[in-house]
């Protein structure tokens, strides 16, 4: 894990100085893109096994305030939407390493050949489509398990507001 967050953290310097190279000075830094390439299949890699063992960051503010059955749903949402992402995108490398192949795509910096990079990145895009039908199916099986859990659990001052509102509106607002 620690060499993903290393490739993690050069993948975004390497960007954010290319980027400033180029925006101010018009000049770029040669290799930028290779190695960028090559860092994400480390982070895809990564990103895949974090998922299947639970060690992703999780922002739950808004969704953790509404029925457990609603965030069941906006999981489940949230994976098809990201089987279809990592699926078009594993899809989409098989293009370029046919193309990559018959162009004979090698990279100008290390003289390594595309293709089998493109291979491997798709591959680790790939790899995340299981880790998050198994995420999905972890979500679903452990739906019963999960107690109910609503905006009032979090603020019981809510609580007593609704309460004191429900009590005045039936006995006529007196």
């Amino acid at each position: 894990m620690y060499i993903s967050y290393l490739s993690i953290s050069v993948l975004a310097v390497m960007t954010v100085i290319d980027v400033i190279r180029r925006y101010f000075f018009g000049l770029t830094m040669n290799g930028v893109t290779e190695y960028s390439q090559m860092l994400l299949i480390v982070c895809m890699t990564a990103m895949a096994y974090a998922l299947v063992e639970g060690r992703f960051i999780a922002v739950n503010v808004l969704v953790d305030r509404f029925p457990k059955i609603i965030n069941l749903s906006v999981e489940i949402l949230m994976g098809v939407l990201s089987l279809a992402f990592f699926g078009l995108v594993g899809w989409q490398t098989v293009g370029q390493i046919e193309s990559s192949f018959r162009l004979k795509e090698s990279y100008f910096m290390i003289g390594v050949p595309k293709w089998p990079m493109y291979g491997a990145l798709g591959a680790s895009f790939l790899a995340c489509a299981p880790a998050v039908i198994v995420f999905v199916y972890e979500r679903i099986a452990n739906y019963k398990d999960r107690s109910e859990k609503t905006v009032f659990d979090e603020n019981p001052d809510l609580a007593i507001l609704a309460l004191t509102e429900k009590d005045h509106s039936e006995s006529g607002g007196e």
